[in-house]
């Protein structure tokens, strides 16, 4: 019972260290991200600049770092030159002064701080609006990153064996190969087996260790250095603090392999400084504060060590004993050595929870975080494993494990103790695949509260000028729009734990940021980002957001969804390409279109659509059109038909009518709910390179879209569709003007 406090006791402690540090988390930033630039991301400059700087969020290892740049439009290469300043800048010198047109700069850099690379792009134009958008390399397995993962996989699987295994030499050395077990029927032969097992297990995995440590710093290096010329791994090794504790691990391993038999303790020591090493060459030492950072990353590596080491030595040194020795020998087992295991592994396993919910806390910076991104589903896989674990755990060491110690072991029956060893051998594979999800968390180019800085750092600059280009909404933000008078008004909105974080645009009928004042009624805060740029938050997490503008004397009010499916990018494709897929398979339809550039600006259209070339249109002015294949007639009130050219010359095809795809930059499930017992899943698409947003309404059983809403400068346009497949006729006129 004291022992079932105790974990209460300890895990009370964890929960409550947790909720204080998600609550009083610091700003974190690894890797060397583009902070600033001149000209600024997405900005439009009307005298040619002489030089292009880049402003860096760490110290840069300058023989590995570069920027390149390039011609937006023919996409070759200018020729420039670039070079480091200051450690933290990038200058770029066009050979020769740079005509009218939009550039492109590519960067690389190696951070000084944890020797890890990143790269990323921005674009800027000459009397000229720039083109695309600016980027943060996010993929984790690009540029040999599965081989990095699986490298380092590797490496944390012999390096945990080892260190551990030297920390339980040294604190108890017998824990493994106790003297009792002589009393229970082990020969001293056995004991000396056991002994030479333990013995050869740490010495071998100390050598995979320091083996493994070379091929991860060799793999990094050629990643970071583009090579393995000697000037660019000595660049890579000895220009940063990072560098050098990579050489550091595969020196204090093999210190304290040599050690080990010698003098544990000491061992001991150099194990410690080993695993010191890899939280300095990490993204430990890139963060804010650095020192806390390390402190958790250090104690969470030891203890992990510990209780890893203590898992898989116990079933490596006895496991093939115990199946010859059969129930007496696994009887004594349970009786002299797990109790000493749990006296380890329990303590451990819960300072190892307990530093890793800090460590996540630190990388995410919300917990939304936690299912909106890619790194963060990782982490959920990480925890989903070590919850399963824990699991085990309980059934095996805080049930079965006590009575096949107790005096009564022979009770236990013999499924139940071959259950206990059962889940004790699915511990430790689940503990291999956490280091395996440990290995990729590594090799992630930026956490999630690094990535959005850095993308933040890029996607706007400090005054965004007219021609500053809309951003793409990034993994945890909904990008929306609605009408405002006659403008649009375009929000990035993210929730998180404590209400929502905004940025609107303000956009006119010509695409141009617009100067009209707005007001927010739920913001708490509400500053100016630039023309037409507003940046807010709220302290409520709503289902909308309302953002009033001003426009001749009056205000208009534009609600924004505020509330979206968490992972539902993918999702949401499928069902998008589905849906149109299925609109353009129908045989016929029918369409009411409701259209508006600003208030008291309205018109209607209905369309009528009979597969495969057959359009007809009437508006309520009366005009009236009707299109077959390549031949298009229209007529004006109480007007006779004539014929026209079709647009483009192009012969019509139903199949043409709906586009949705090649506009969903970003797609996002709203909702979903029920009407008339169907269920209707609302869709929202983004592409604010055009820009245009649009709200879709879908029929999930069918895939039919019913009502779409769509938002662009001076167009906002509402779509009914209706009567699918359903018996229509249209013809050629029978009276035409020549």
């Amino acid at each position: 019972m004291s022992r079932v406090l105790s974990l209460r006791s300890v895990l009370e402690v964890t929960l409550c260290l947790l909720v204080v540090s998600l609550l009083c988390a610091p700003s974190a930033f690894g890797h060397a991200a583009l902070l600033s630039s001149t000209p600024a991301p997405g900005q439009r400059v009307e005298v040619p600049p002489s030089q292009i700087t880049l402003n860096f969020s760490e110290p840069l290892i300058g023989r590995l770092t570069g920027a390149t740049l390039h011609d937006s439009t023919a996409g070759r290469e200018i020729a420039a030159s670039a070079a480091t300043n200051n450690r933290h800048e990038v200058v770029i010198t066009p050979a020769s002064p740079l005509p009218r047109g939009a550039y492109r700069v590519s960067w690389r850099t190696v951070s000084t701080d944890d020797g890890h690379a990143l790269e990323g792009s921005f674009s800027f134009g000459v009397q000229s609006a720039a083109v695309g958008k600016a980027t943060v390399q996010s993929d984790p397995l690009a540029r040999l990153g599965w081989l990095r993962a699986i490298v380092r996989a590797a490496m944390y699987i012999a390096l945990l064996l080892f260190c551990g295994g030297v920390f339980l030499a040294a604190l108890r050395p017998r824990w493994l190969v106790p003297d009792s077990l002589l009393t229970s029927g082990v020969s001293h032969s056995e004991l000396s087996s056991a002994s030479a097992r333990q013995r050869s297990l740490i010495a071998d995995s100390g050598l995979f260790a320091a083996g493994l440590a070379v091929a991860a710093a060799l793999v990094e290096a050629a990643t970071a250095a583009d090579s393995l010329a000697p000037s660019q791994l000595s660049a890579f090794f000895l220009s940063s603090l990072a560098g050098v504790a990579r050489i550091a691990v595969v020196v204090f391993v093999l210190v304290a392999l040599w050690l080990v038999r010698r003098n544990a303790r000491i061992a001991a020591v150099a194990a410690v400084c080993a695993l010191g090493a890899v939280v300095v060459s990490g993204h430990a030492n890139s963060a804010t504060p650095r020192g806390l950072a390390i402190v958790v990353d250090w104690i969470h590596l030891g203890a992990g060590a510990v209780w890893f080491a203590g898992v898989c030595l116990l079933l490596l040194v006895w496991g093939a004993a115990m199946a010859k020795g059969g129930r007496p020998l696994r009887t004594a087992i349970a009786r002299e050595v797990l109790p000493g295991l749990g006296a380890i592994a329990l303590p451990a396993f819960i300072l190892l929870v307990g530093a890793g919910a800090v460590r996540a806390v630190l990388e995410l910076g919300s917990l939304s975080q936690l299912w909106t991104t890619s790194y963060g589903i990782v982490l959920i896989v990480k925890i989903a494993l070590v919850c399963a674990i824990a699991v085990l755990a309980w059934r095996h060491a805080g049930r079965l494990g006590p009575r096949l110690a107790g005096p009564n072991s022979e009770a236990v029956s013999a499924s139940n103790e071959a259950t206990h060893w059962r889940f004790m051998r699915y511990e430790a594979v689940l503990a291999v695949g956490v280091l395996l999800m440990a290995a990729l968390l590594s090799v992630f180019p930026l956490p999630p509260r690094q990535a959005d800085r850095a993308t933040a750092a890029q996607g706007s600059a400090s005054a965004c000028d007219p021609a500053c280009p809309l951003p793409i909404a990034t993994s945890d933000q909904l990008n929306v729009a609605a009408q405002g008078g006659s403008q649009v008004v375009a929000g990035w909105i993210r929730r998180t734990s404590s209400g929502l974080q905004a940025t609107v645009r303000i956009i006119d009928s010509k695409g141009a940021a617009a100067k009209n004042p707005i007001e927010v009624p739920a913001a708490t805060k509400l500053t100016n980002c630039g023309v037409g740029c507003y940046r807010l938050s709220t302290l409520t997490l709503s289902e909308t957001l309302r953002v009033r503008v001003s426009q001749d004397g009056r205000w208009y009010d534009a609600v924004l969804p505020a509330r979206w499916e968490p992972l539902s990018q993918g999702p949401a494709r499928s069902l998008l390409a589905r849906a149109q897929s299925t609109m353009r398979a129908v045989d016929s339809i029918q369409e009411a279109e409701s259209v508006s550039s600003g208030p008291g600006q309205n018109a209607r259209v209905d369309y009528r659509l009979l597969a495969p070339d057959r359009l007809a249109w009437r508006t309520d002015l009366g005009i009236a059109s009707i299109t077959v294949g390549d031949r298009q007639f229209i007529r004006g009130p109480d007007q006779p038909w004539s014929e026209t050219p079709t647009p483009g010359g192009v012969p019509f095809r139903t199949r043409s009518w709906f586009r949705w795809t090649p506009y969903a930059r970003t797609v996002a499930i709203l909702s979903r709910h029920l009407v008339a017992g169907r269920e209707r899943v609302e869709l929202a698409l983004a592409d604010p390179a055009t820009p245009v947003w649009a709200l879709l309404s879908v029929d999930s059983s069918s895939g039919r879209v019913i009502t779409e809403s769509l938002v662009a400068p001076a167009r906002f346009i509402v779509h009914r569709y209706s009567d699918f497949n359903k018996p229509l006729n249209i013809s050629i006129p029978q009276t035409t003007t020549p």
